[in-house]
């Protein structure tokens, strides 16, 4: 199933009739890639005891879920032919119909033995050396059975004549430097088609097994929650575990949200996460998503990542006033460009970091913000969390994990019943003493902005796959509240209600439509929710026609919402967006790669002194959506 894909990577082999460049058509007309790879006994017994456990394990599953024992399907994608050849078999199609009827083309991504993308067309025939990237699928059919196929992603070709190419454009690829627009990821799909019950009423395969169980006919095609390149270029340095069930896995043991490859700690990275930690994989997501710079947006993230650690205080914190918030933000910064605490330039700084506010999150049992402002104390809860919890997802370390406990303790403690959240109230507690806590009990209905960080760092809590008691629901819960929020009438997501949507003075919809975009339950409907996606998508657009850094309408808030729902709903609103965008955050850049006062002035209203590191902040992260959160 796409939800529970896992990466394998295959050994060296000699290719069989590889078809990687070009599809073959001869029994479809969409065109399928393929390639067969002969390896030695040992080999092929090695790679076989990686996948017998999950067969063995997927069967048991679909077997428990039909409530008998059913059949297996007599093809095997690791078998030994009748010319007692040890063979490995993977393929994917090359077209494939989503859902709303939409059609998607893929490619095959080629490396070779530098692990540099292969961008000329290559000549790849049986005999060439060949390693595989692919994903294990089972599938069930009732007419067949169960089975899986091993689902092609990428290939590294290691014949000593073919090497990557600097420039240029390949035929199968169609990537270079200057176009790759239309291309989308390998499994990428419409966002909007994306959801729990696609997931589990489907299987990813090809041919026969293409097809929703019950449904012989249905043409139809899940796409994997991991939109990244499977094939990161650590895979071929060593640096990840062979056997991907002796990965590190989630605290609780969730297996499905590990990614296949592991970070500079040898953490194994969430799947929406794993497109951050290669620098030659950024690169390769900037391309793909149409960036016109993409080695310049590359540098103008480390100039800004460069200012933000000649800014840090000496206690570890960001910031004069909002320490708590700052050191969020600042923190972001870093692991979404996959620096961490052994990173060679900022590692040092990301630790102080770290160590700051778990310091803090203990001397205020779970509390992370420094002044007693509800406003700003409310914010900087829902930031320092988030930051918290992309830390311990990527470093697992482990006096992070109780006052991250703690601090999401308090996020769902302080849900209200609609399912959003509003400012802090100072509450009387016991001696005359007074401590702060989120008004849940207040009459005023949720604020969406406050509703929004908060519900960022409960999904990145999740991604973690600790233990946080009342996590999914209050999920679920905020789900439902964006809802609540959102005008059918303009497209609009409101502050406290659907009829403020109209009011652009918030500019809210990108807070809504990553809200919807980021969890699967707590839908009126999958219809709806691609309606509600749409009409948002088209209100954000309608309403940002002209993008001036230094106009009055300039709204890093709202952008940097904006920004991310674009990105993850992608297509032709995705790339209206990033052609204004990129330009905008690139020249505004100061020459010490902060950013200056915006023409609206807004962020110094909102942040006072500590507007600064705000600012540069949210355009660092927008800059970094390429490949930093991938819902």
């Amino acid at each position: 199933m796409s939800k529970n894909a896992i990466k394998l990577v295959s050994p060296i082999g000699t290719a069989v009739y590889p078809k990687l460049v070009h599809p073959d058509t001869a029994f479809d007309e969409a065109g399928v890639y393929s390639c067969k790879l002969h390896v030695t006994k040992e080999e092929f017994e090695e790679f076989k005891a990686k996948v017998d456990p999950l067969v063995e394990a997927a069967y048991k599953a679909e077997c428990e879920k039909q409530g008998k024992e059913v059949r297996k399907a007599q093809s095997n994608p690791v078998r030994i032919t009748d010319d007692g050849d040890y063979e490995i078999f993977a393929k994917q199609k090359a077209k494939v119909i989503t859902r709303n009827g939409e059609t998607l083309e893929f490619n095959i991504p080629l490396f070779d033995s530098q692990v540099k993308p292969i961008l000329d067309q290559p000549k790849i025939g049986s005999g060439s050396k060949i390693r595989m990237s692919m994903t294990f699928n089972p599938w069930f059919v009732s007419s067949q059975g169960f089975g899986y196929t091993l689902r092609l992603r990428e290939a590294q070709v290691l014949d000593p004549d073919i090497a990557g190419a600097a420039q240029g454009v390949s035929e199968n690829t169609k990537v270079s430097a200057q176009n790759a627009l239309d291309l989308p990821d390998p499994g990428a799909s419409d966002q909007s088609l994306v959801n729990s019950k696609d997931q589990s009423n489907a299987r990813i395969g090809d041919d026969d097994e293409t097809k929703i169980i019950g449904d012989p006919d249905a043409l139809v095609f899940d796409a994997p929650d991991d939109k990244t390149l499977a094939f990161a270029p650590t895979l071929f340095h060593g640096k990840t575990a062979d056997d991907p069930l002796d990965l590190p896995k989630a605290k609780d043991d969730k297996f499905a949200n590990v990614g296949g490859a592991v970070n500079s700690l040898g953490i194994a990275v969430p799947k929406s996460m794993s497109g951050r930690c290669d620098k030659l994989g950024r690169i390769n997501r900037l391309t793909r998503a149409g960036v016109g710079n993409p080695v310049r947006v590359e540098k103008s993230v480390v100039k800004a990542l460069d200012w933000i650690t000649a800014n840090q205080n000496a206690d570890g914190s960001w910031g004069k006033t909002a320490k708590g918030a700052m050191t969020g933000f600042a923190l972001l910064c870093y692991l979404g460009h996959c620096d961490l605490t052994d990173s060679p330039e900022y590692g040092e700084n990301v630790a102080k970091g770290i160590k700051y506010l778990v310091e803090l999150g203990d001397e205020k049992d779970g509390w992370l913000f420094v002044t007693h402002n509800k406003h700003g104390a409310a914010y900087a809860q829902g930031i320092a969390t988030y930051a918290m919890a992309e830390a311990y997802g990527m470093t697992e370390k482990d006096f992070i994990l109780p006052v991250l406990q703690k601090a999401i303790h308090r996020i769902v403690a302080g849900q209200k019943q609609d399912g959003g959240w509003v400012y802090m109230e100072s509450r009387p507690g016991p001696n005359g003493l007074k401590f702060d806590d989120f008004g849940k009990n207040e009459k005023r209905s949720s604020d969406t902005s406050v509703s929004g960080w908060q519900f960022q760092a409960l999904k990145a809590a999740y991604n973690t796959g600790a233990v946080f008691p009342g996590l999914e629901p209050a999920l679920e819960g905020a789900v439902k509240n964006f809802y609540r929020v959102y005008s059918a009438k303009n497209g609009g997501f409101g502050y406290q209600t659907a009829t403020q949507a109209s009011n652009l003075k918030h500019k809210l919809t990108g807070v809504g439509s990553l809200g919807l975009q980021s969890w699967s339950k707590g839908h009126p409907s999958d219809e709806q929710k691609k309606e509600t996606l749409n009409n948002a998508m088209k209100h954000i657009l309608r309403n940002n026609p002209t993008m001036d850094y230094n106009s009055a309408d300039a709204n890093l808030y709202s952008w940097y919402y904006d920004t991310q729902a674009l990105y993850n709903y992608g297509g032709a609103y995705w790339k209206a967006w990033n052609r204004k965008m990129e330009p905008l955050l690139l020249n505004a850049q100061s020459d010490d790669g902060s950013w200056p006062s915006e023409g609206s002035g807004l962020t110094k209203k909102r942040s006072g002194g500590d507007a600064e590191i705000y600012r540069t902040a949210l355009c660092t992260l927008m800059l970094e959506v390429y490949y930093r959160y991938v819902y």
